[in-house]
């Protein structure tokens, strides 16, 4: 836990707590799993497959790369954002926070603010201006160092960013890092020339990287400009945990055992042969007795038959294994087979899409609940503060995660209307997503319709 803003001085080292160097090692870890460098990730687990199957000319690969990691969080992003989200502010003011969402193209910040939440735990967005012009943008959080009131988590006095830089003076590489402190209302900038990971010197931030030192715009926002979320977490922790944690060791195991198998597969792929030593031939190159294929292995005298050795897999036992593994998978991420292609049976309806993901929906919703819905408000309110039109309420729309069953829809609508709970207006409201005017003139113009028809027959 970080308590103060001091965490650079001249001729010290970043001046962290273990618990951010773990966090830190943490993210590394997690980055690795989400972009497939599992020799990284699971580096014990790599050395124990190449040591039992050293690589060889007749091995393509020394690790099965199951990422099921990138998977599962481009699947709960597709989940979350897909179908869109509506940002709804005071009327009058709409058309402005309308254009900001255009020029930054606010879905895709979300999704990239989404994935950081999922591989890592947590996420941060920060709003600026640059040129007169609003910028939303995500920042990674491995560069992020919350400072908290001392022994208080529930206080934050302020965030803190340290960013690596480089420059080339002179045709040398010269290490850099910004360090911003956020704080209510403005940020501290400093800049320092590094070396050997240590703070040498403090330069001049306006000069070398056009940045005021203190950029005071407690005037229109008189708070943070960095508005962080979070996955699900305990109340005596403020980081969030990555969806990774707790998966971690059940794709591990499922790499290990695929890729074993794999060497068996690749390396009985070829049968050898044995039989008689008799069908040996001699070589005057070598001056041994030799069979002209390799793979023949002589095994007794004449009478022996020739046979080719294969290897039992006990497939049956391999597949259970795997299977039971993919279960504790499921299990552990709340997500279904469904949601990888998997097992899908016909056309399924869409109430039975909703109990297949309920684990699903149930934990998309406890992130929106936990973090997003808060933090989005803050960053419109904060953005639209820097455009000079500060809102009152901010309204999120979500998208249906699951895209309505049309069909179902229709029968549940004729339904009601036939009971007798729903006018044919009402329905056509809802299906064809249309005013109340819209709906009473197709609901006549149908009626006239059946009239005619009905006449007409007679």
């Amino acid at each position: 836990m970080i308590t103060n803003f001091d965490i650079a001085a001249t001729g010290k080292k970043l001046s962290v707590s273990g618990h951010s160097v773990e966090r830190l090692e943490n993210y590394r870890t997690y980055r690795c799993l989400y972009e497939n460098e599992f020799a990284d990730a699971f580096p014990a687990t790599f050395a124990k497959i190449i040591k039992k199957y050293p690589f060889e000319s007749t091995t393509a690969q020394t690790l099965v790369e199951i990422n099921l990691f990138w998977a599962m969080t481009d699947f709960f992003k597709s989940l979350l954002t897909n179908q869109g989200i509506k940002v709804n502010v005071d009327a009058s003011l709409q058309h402005i926070w309308d254009k900001i969402d255009a020029d930054n193209n606010f879905i895709t910040v979300l999704k990239e603010v989404f994935i950081d939440n999922s591989r890592f735990g947590n996420g941060l967005f920060k709003v600026g201006v640059d040129d007169d012009n609003i910028r939303i943008f995500s920042i990674c959080p491995d560069c992020w160092f919350p400072v908290f009131e001392r022994g208080n988590l529930n206080n934050l006095t302020g965030h803190v960013l340290v960013y690596p830089m480089y420059d080339i003076v002179n045709g040398k590489k010269i290490s850099l890092t910004h360090v911003e402190k956020h704080h209510k209302g403005f940020i501290e900038n400093e800049l320092w020339r590094m070396s050997d990971d240590v703070f040498k010197e403090k330069l001049d931030v306006e000069s070398e990287i056009l940045l005021p030192e203190i950029d005071d715009f407690s005037a229109i926002w008189d708070d943070f400009v960095l508005i962080p979320v979070k996955n699900t977490t305990e109340s005596d922790r403020y980081f969030g945990e990555s969806d990774y944690r707790r998966c971690k060791s059940i794709v591990e195991e499922l790499m290990l055992t695929v890729s074993q198998n794999s060497k068996i597969i690749n390396r009985h792929a070829n049968p050898k042969m044995t039989g008689s030593s008799d069908s040996l031939e001699f070589n005057p190159q070598t001056g041994l007795s030799e069979f002209p294929n390799k793979d023949y292995i002589p095994v007794g005298r004449d009478g022996v038959k020739a046979e080719y050795i294969t290897v039992d897999l006990q497939a049956a036992a391999i597949k259970q294994h795997i299977d039971t593994l993919m279960q504790f998978f499921y299990i552990m991420t709340k997500t279904p087979p469904q949601a990888y292609g998997l097992d899908i049976a016909g056309n399924m309806s869409g109430e039975s899409l909703r109990k297949i993901f309920m684990s699903t929906l149930a934990k998309i919703d406890d992130v929106k609940q936990v973090s997003f819905n808060s933090a989005l408000v803050k960053v419109v309110k904060c953005a639209m503060a820097f455009a000079k039109a500060p809102v009152n309420a901010v309204k999120l729309d979500w998208g249906n995660p699951l895209p309505e069953d049309y069909a179902e829809l229709v029968q549940i609508n004729n339904d009601r209307v036939n009971a007798g709970t729903q006018s044919r207006a009402g329905a056509i409201m809802v299906l064809d997503n249309v005013d109340e005017e819209t709906a009473m003139h197709k609901s006549a113009q149908i009626q006239a319709e059946r009239s005619s028809t009905k006449i007409a027959a007679e």
